[in-house]
């Protein structure tokens, strides 16, 4: 099976008036970096969602949409993962690549992402723990 880019998703999304041009640059930067950085290949099978709330997180961060913070139960249990500093280290490496800063709400969403990333991945390469 071939391993999918997200060249056709943010077409999509582009077409669709969800991200501009300018944020398939701060995706495509943001999938470098986790290639380049931490040796992980972001593709369709294993970041899917990440990208899709990437892209959403930039379109609503452009026109100004805010969205609920994440509930305080949600957040606490994110904070008692194994994963949160990783997480944490990772968020920050996000937002340095990309030109665009997400608000503080957008980013817990981002973490909650890059915590079900790290788990999808460690299921696939264990030594990511």
């Amino acid at each position: 099976m071939k391993k999918m880019d997200f060249t056709e998703r943010l077409n999509l999304y582009l077409e669709g008036g969800m991200i501009q041009p300018e944020d398939i640059a701060d995706i495509q930067a943001i999938i470098a970096m986790f290639d380049t950085k931490y040796h992980i290949v972001l593709q369709e099978e294993n970041a899917d969602t990440f990208i899709a709330h990437l892209c959403a997180a930039l379109g609503r961060t452009a026109s100004g949409e805010a969205v609920e913070p994440l509930p305080p139960e949600v957040k606490a249990e994110l904070e008692g993962l194994d994963s949160y500093p990783k997480s944490k280290e990772m968020l920050q490496e996000v937002m340095a690549a990309a030109r665009h800063r997400l608000n503080e709400t957008e980013q817990d969403y981002a973490l909650l992402h890059i915590n079900n990333l790290i788990a999808r991945l460690s299921e696939e390469q264990p030594q990511l723990d």
